[in-house]
């Protein structure tokens, strides 16, 4: 049995925000660390391959992505059909920033 590869809410930390974080099916993430990846905008993906073929990797963030985490502000994301349509709430009411 392949020894597990253990990610920490500090290795998370030094990821750059946005993106995605690729996790093989032998990599065991601690909560503290899941908690980092939703506050700084990651997508964790978990995939099937041992850790040696896919290590823990972070993705380029999308660029609608980027555009959200240039400032604070409150989003609803609703996905359909593997769209995410993205919109930003004002005090008008929602207003759409971008469809991926």
């Amino acid at each position: 049995m392949a020894q597990k590869r253990l990610i920490t809410e500090s290795d998370v930390r030094a990821l750059a925000r946005g993106g995605e974080l690729v996790l093989s099916k032998d990599v065991i993430v601690t909560p503290a660390a899941l908690d980092a990846a939703f506050e700084r905008g990651l997508r964790v993906v978990r995939v099937e391959k041992s850790a040696e073929a896919a290590p823990a990797t972070v993705a380029p963030a999308s660029n609608l992505w980027q555009r959200m985490h240039q400032g604070d502000g409150t989003y609803v994301v609703q996905v359909k059909n593997g769209r995410a349509t993205i919109s930003r709430i004002t005090d008008q009411g929602p207003i759409l920033f971008g469809v991926e």
